[in-house]
């Protein structure tokens, strides 16, 4: 008897975990998706370019009441509006088309800023509403380096590449240089 009751206790006690670790499941399905693209290595005073797709499941941005637009500002830390996020804006648009109500969603924008600092820095990305700003979803998952060594190695490859385009062999090394500091996703 004594079994039969820590035997019903226990199975009690994981009935109650089970659902938990399912909601906690059910919890990271996400309806509304930014997919954020940017370069890793940025140089400072020179345009970073980012891409945002957004996608949203059928009926998710109905309850919008006004157009919604897509912002985007490399910095720090994310606050947790547009508004109250400190730093460069890389993207702010309104997202062209607008959602059509119960029909699944899928935009494209794309911007650019200039990095006013070094170092490793947030592309905090938010999808609000127009007006009250109201925040369908937000990202804060993807960062840059605005490395002092790419912008330096790049500069040095500017530089030569306008006072001595002739001399092919300094330029291409400049340039390789410039390539290894910066990777492939910064524009020289």
């Amino acid at each position: 008897m004594r079994l039969r009751t820590v035997a019903l206790i226990a199975l009690a006690a994981a009935v109650p975990a089970g659902i938990g670790a399912g909601v906690a499941a059910a919890d990271s399905f996400t309806p509304v998706r930014l997919t954020i693209a940017v370069a890793q290595v940025a140089r400072l005073h020179r345009p970073l370019a980012v891409t945002v797709r957004v996608s949203a499941d059928p009926g998710v941005l109905d309850d919008r009441t006004a157009p919604l637009r897509v912002r985007v500002r490399l910095a720090s830390e994310c606050g947790s509006e547009f508004e109250y996020t400190h730093g460069v804006v890389l993207l702010d648009k309104r997202l062209a088309p607008q959602p059509a109500t119960g029909r699944a969603y899928f935009a494209l924008a794309r911007g650019a800023g200039r990095p006013a600092a070094y170092g490793s820095k947030a592309v905090c990305t938010y999808l609000e509403e127009e007006g009250d700003g109201r925040v369908f979803a937000n990202d804060e998952s993807v960062y840059t380096d605005v490395s002092k060594h790419c912008t330096i190695a790049a500069a040095r490859y500017d530089r030569l590449r306008r006072a001595h385009p002739r001399r092919r062999s300094r330029v291409a090394s400049a340039r390789r240089a410039a390539r290894r500091a910066c990777g492939p996703g910064v524009p020289l």
